[in-house]
């Protein structure tokens, strides 16, 4: 073993380790700027920042929550109506079935008659 760290032998470490390697470019498109915001990942106007050190801009917060209740409001009324249709079409079934147990009893009920009846 030689006291030089060979090209070899960094070349088989910095694959052990993963570091250095690159499998791809990444290009300036798909890294936002400095002062853009992490939402409309355009220049601030009126920049905020978070506590974990994230920039947005306030009307696109404004904005955002905006349309998060709008959409929450519209998918709470169809799961309301989805909810009421499921329950009247239980309501229905249950009805039917009651329908059906009462048409079954009055026919036995009719054929217990019948027997009696003929036998006097």
């Amino acid at each position: 073993a030689g006291a030089v760290y060979t090209y070899h032998e960094k070349k088989r470490d910095a694959e052990a380790s993963g570091y250095g390697t690159q499998n791809q470019r990444v290009g300036k498109d798909s890294i936002k700027g400095f002062d853009c915001c992490c939402l409309t990942l355009q220049p601030c106007n009126n920049p905020v920042i978070t506590a974990d050190g994230y920039l947005f801009d306030k009307e696109a917060i404004i904005q955002y929550i905006i349309t998060k209740k709008t959409e929450i409001s519209r998918k709470m009324k169809e799961y309301e109506k989805q909810k009421k249709k499921e329950e009247t079409e239980l309501a229905e079934l249950a009805e039917a079935e009651k329908q059906y147990k009462n048409q079954c009893f009055f026919r036995k009920q009719k054929k217990v008659l019948q027997a009696i009846l003929m036998v006097y």
